[in-house]
């Protein structure tokens, strides 16, 4: 089967005649490709061509042209004269210049894709909460948001006496509400009982 030669420096690339025609069109196979009967794997070529690219760059166009899904670019391919950012605006131009408008499509996408994510992903700061009991002193423990709205649930649907919350402290968090008289009711995975005063605390981020 005949094969085609792409040299850049001391660097040799090798094409088939179907990977060559795997984009039609492309530079590289009207260079190799012109005149010879395309139908016929019994062709051979002694040409040679020499281009004045990047060598990395260069393998993720052989790569494009045997079939392979070359974005994101592999850190071992990134020239180290160039950026993530410049290699993926270097691979588009060189795709370009060599008529490779797949290859050429796929990285403007992957560009844009990358744009919008970077707009998208802002931090969400999560609030943060916690349930204060009190015996002979303050015990601050932290609970989920689930365990929060169902503690708040349970309080607007029952008649609690809201108190004042006596000598509680906790640097970065809002006192939500604090009561006493869990109406007789004992829950057993908090450890409230009747003569319990609690208070449900909320981060201030």
């Amino acid at each position: 089967m005949s094969s085609y030669t792409v040299k850049i420096d001391d660097a040799e690339f090798k094409f088939t005649k179907d990977q060559l025609d795997s984009e039609p069109g492309n530079e590289l196979a009207t260079f190799f490709l012109q005149g010879i009967d395309r139908a016929s794997n019994s062709q051979s070529t002694g040409k040679v061509l020499r281009l004045e690219k990047d060598p990395l760059l260069f393998k993720l166009i052989q790569a494009h042209l045997r079939g392979y899904d070359v974005l994101p670019i592999p850190d071992t391919l990134v020239p180290n004269y160039m950026s993530k950012e410049g290699a993926l605006e270097n691979l588009q131009r060189d795709a370009r210049s060599l008529g490779l408008r797949r290859l050429e499509d796929k990285v403007l996408n992957y560009q844009l894709n990358l744009a919008r994510g970077t707009q998208v992903k802002i931090p969400v700061a999560r609030k943060k909460y916690k349930l204060a009991t009190f015996r002979k002193s303050w015990v601050v423990v932290d609970i989920t948001e689930e365990g929060y709205r169902t503690l708040l649930d349970r309080f607007s649907k029952r008649n609690f006496q809201v108190v004042a919350p006596s000598s509680l402290q906790c640097p970065g968090y809002t006192i939500v509400v604090c009561w006493r008289d869990f109406e007789g009711a004992y829950v057993p995975e908090l450890a409230l009982t009747k003569e319990s005063h609690c208070a449900l605390l909320e981060s201030n981020d």
